[in-house]
């Protein structure tokens, strides 16, 4: 487990340092506010009940093989399962990657194998930024203590609704944040169009960049922090001319989430039941 742990972390570090040289970010209206939870979090309301519940919730999901690949994922629904991008679990040619792994941000950190051949895949493969691009896949162990943020079905995502969003450890990010302390952001769904899709989705001015595929989007509703989307895909974050460009989704500066309802919520559900027989 030890030994596991280390080389977790090992590949963390390798795709990070991948990713610095070239990294920049799709910084949408202006400057980079991606920072610290344990900085920004007073700012944006958080309690620090609440900021220990994310540490302990969120995290990076990652996979050694036969590329390594990193990106945020958070606890869905029970304490076994986690939501994230689908397409990290996958090679460009469409295989599947193995030896994956979902590593929380808490003090200490907690590291738990993926049962990946039990996900369950808005498609597989997806395509990359897709209303199908998810996976709900389960822990080998739960994380015991820990209790996932809820999601409310009884109302809808709507421009103008304040965010929090939560990734492990985006690149090109300009503030410095250690890799175990979670980066969030406060920003505004900009759009909600009408999917037509087996997901909802939504469009945000909320900074993005490599790894943040898979970052929980929290919102406030009658004061409780509900979980209400997870981040798929930016637009050419590599593109230095958006860089800090207004909000435009035409040419690109603009992040797109599912929402944790329909399919997303429904696969969930399915998991967290197959999941008794694991117990």
């Amino acid at each position: 487990m030890i030994l596991r742990l280390r080389l977790a972390v090992s590949a963390i570090a390798i795709v990070l340092a991948v990713l610095a040289p070239a990294a920049t970010a799709n910084v949408i209206d202006g400057a980079d506010d991606r920072g610290s939870l344990l900085d920004l979090g007073p700012n944006l309301g958080l309690s620090k009940p609440e900021i220990d519940r994310i540490r302990m919730v969120s995290g990076y999901v990652g996979c050694f093989l036969p590329t390594p690949a990193v990106g945020s994922g958070a606890l869905f629904l029970t304490n076994r399962q986690v939501l994230t991008a689908g397409h990290i679990f996958f090679e460009d040619s469409g295989e599947r990657r193995s030896n994956c792994f979902f590593k929380t941000q808490s003090i200490p950190a907690i590291k738990v194998d993926l049962i990946v051949e039990e996900a369950r895949f808005g498609a597989n493969p997806p395509k990359a930024g897709s209303n199908y691009d998810f996976a709900v896949v389960p822990l080998a162990d739960p994380i015991k203590g820990a209790e996932p943020f809820p999601v409310d079905l009884d109302s809808k995502v709507k421009a103008g609704d304040d965010l929090i969003v939560v990734t492990a450890h985006p690149a090109g990010m300009e503030a410095k944040v250690p890799n175990e302390v979670p980066v969030v952001q406060g920003c505004k769904v900009r759009r909600v169009p009408i999917s037509t899709s087996i997901t909802s989705f939504y469009r945000s001015d909320c900074d993005a960049s490599g790894s943040s595929s898979g970052g929980m989007n929290l919102a406030r509703v009658g004061g409780q922090l509900v979980y209400r989307g997870v981040t798929i895909t930016t637009g050419l974050w590599r593109d230095p001319a958006l860089h800090g460009a207004p909000y435009d989704e035409k040419r690109g500066s603009v992040t797109t989430s599912l929402g944790t309802d329909a399919a997303i919520h429904e696969a969930g559900r399915t998991v967290a039941i197959f999941d008794r027989f694991l117990e």
